[in-house]
C-alpha cells in the first residue's frame, strides 16, 4: 500500500512539477502586476527570454525576442544564436506585426525531468550499495529497484523543480497593448546594432 502511494505522489509531481504557467488575460489584467511578474524572469545576461508567439492566423513562432518596436518585435528562430551568427544572417530573422499577435508565452526553465534522471540515477547505485551490505542478492535488487524508481526520481524531481522558472502567458492581446513591458526580456532592450536596424 505505502508503494501505491509512492507512485501516486509520484505521478502527481510530474503532472503539476511540469506545468508552472501562470496565464495573464491582457484584456482585464493590470499593466503594472504583468511587468512586476515579468521581471522576475531570469535570463542570460547576452541573450533575450525564449518565446512563443501565436498569431491570429494560427501561425506559431518560437524564438529568441531580440527587440521590442513601435509596431513589431522581432524574433530570431534560433535560440541563443552567437552575435556573429545573427549578424551574418545565419538563422532566420522576422518582424511580427504587432497587432497580428494572439498570444506570446515568454518559456521558463524546467529541471524536474533532469532531476528526475538524476535521482533515479543515483537511487538506484544507493539502493544497491545498501541492499549489498546484506547476505541476499534479493536485498540489493529490491534497494536498486526502490531507490532508482521511486525514492531517487521523486526526490530528484523535487528538486529540480525547486530549480524551475516559471512560464507566462500573456493571452487575449489587445491592439493597444504597450508591448514595451518586454523590453526588458530582449537581447537588445535599448539600442539595435546596425544588422538589426536593417531587416523590416
Amino acid at each position: 500500500m505505502k508503494t501505491l502511494s509512492m507512485i501516486f505522489v509520484f505521478g502527481g509531481l510530474l503532472v503539476t512539477g511540469c506545468s508552472t504557467t501562470t496565464y495573464f488575460s491582457l484584456q482585464d489584467e493590470n499593466k503594472d502586476y504583468i511587468k512586476e511578474q515579468l521581471n522576475t524572469v531570469e535570463k542570460n545576461e547576452n541573450v533575450g527570454a525564449e518565446v512563443t508567439i501565436l498569431l491570429k492566423n494560427e501561425t506559431v513562432f518560437n524564438g529568441e525576442l531580440l527587440s521590442i518596436r513601435n509596431n513589431t518585435i522581432i524574433l530570431c528562430l534560433e535560440y541563443s544564436a552567437m552575435e556573429g551568427e545573427l549578424s551574418q544572417n545565419i538563422y532566420p530573422i522576422i518582424p511580427i506585426d504587432k497587432n497580428e499577435i494572439l498570444e506570446l508565452t515568454v518559456e521558463g526553465d524546467s529541471y524536474v525531468w533532469i532531476g528526475i534522471g538524476a535521482g533515479a540515477l543515483v537511487g538506484a547505485v544507493a539502493g544497491a550499495l545498501i541492499g549489498s551490505t546484506s547476505d541476499e542478492m534479493l536485498a540489493g535488487l529490491a534497494g536498486m529497484v526502490v531507490g532508482g524508481f521511486l525514492v531517487g526520481p521523486l526526490a530528484g524531481g523535487i528538486t529540480g523543480q525547486s530549480f524551475s522558472t516559471e512560464t507566462y502567458v500573456l493571452q487575449d492581446v489587445p491592439t493597444d497593448f504597450d508591448w514595451s513591458i518586454l523590453k526588458p526580456l530582449s537581447r537588445y532592450p535599448d539600442e539595435e546594432p546596425e544588422y538589426l536596424k536593417a531587416i523590416k
